[in-house]
């Protein structure tokens, strides 16, 4: 999808996506996370308790096309904000409104808080991701295997690369089964759901005791190269996907 700048996309809709037969829409946004009492598998056996688990979110981009990327060129609907989603809650939050127009929606892309626009050199952080030290993802908790005990923290900033194409954004959602709907207005809101625990699934902390057992009080903080850090990001970028539900008007 090209991008042009908040005001850019604001007007695209406006000005150019509105066909016979088409009605201007704006459904309401909410946000939310999935509470578990339950620890959260990782890979090798350890269990984790999250003390803290933000994600930013957003902007998101819904599309007529099944596939997201090349058949979206213009958005059906579009939420160019971003919030804050705690992962570890499942309370609903309002996030504004997407709106466009009427009609199928059959795949869609989002940004998680940073944001790539062809009017800028480099990727845009969007308040949430401000919120967060400009990251996209801030985690906190405790892996446990047997008696091995790692307190951790992580923080990553998932944006486009170098390489990529300018305006892009880094998620596609396609073959998304929740997500396919056929808009009409009459909607109350559009939930989107997040669960972090498949995000953790291939999380290995056992890197964090190759120099012995960690000392009470310590916190093992795994920077960008660390391998929980790698299988998070490809877990958020082509991993299990939000859920989607469209709530009907009573």
């Amino acid at each position: 999808m090209t991008r042009t700048g908040w005001l850019a996309l604001l007007a695209l809709c406006a000005g150019g996506c509105v066909d016979t037969g088409q009605e201007r829409v704006a459904i309401p946004l909410q946000l939310a996370g999935t509470a578990s009492a339950e620890p959260i598998m990782a890979a090798g056996g350890f269990s984790v308790e999250l003390s803290r688990a933000e994600l930013a979110f957003g902007p998101l981009y819904l599309c007529a096309g099944a596939l997201a990327g090349d058949n979206c060129e213009t958005a059906r609907l579009e939420w160019l904000q971003s919030a804050v989603v705690d992962l570890r809650s499942d309370t609903l939050v309002d996030a504004g409104l997407v709106d466009g127009v009427s009609g199928p929606v059959r795949s869609g892309m989002y940004d998680l808080g940073i944001a790539s626009l062809l009017t800028l050199p480099e990727p845009l952080v969007l308040p949430a991701a401000e919120s967060l030290g400009d990251r996209s993802l801030r985690l906190a908790g405790v892996a446990t295997r047997d008696a091995e005990r790692v307190p951790f923290e992580l923080e990553l900033s998932i944006q486009q690369g170098a390489d990529a194409e300018i305006g892009v954004s880094v998620v596609r959602l396609s073959d998304v089964p929740s997500l396919a709907h056929d808009v009409t207005g009459a909607e109350r809101a559009l939930i989107v759901r997040f669960d972090a625990r498949p995000w953790l699934s291939d999380v290995d902390f056992a890197s964090a005791l190759a120099a012995g057992p960690i000392a009470d009080g310590e916190v093992v903080r795994f920077d960008a190269d660390s391998q929980p850090a790698r299988a998070l990001r490809a877990a958020l970028l082509s991993g299990t996907r939000p859920s989607f539900e469209w709530l009907s008007a009573q």
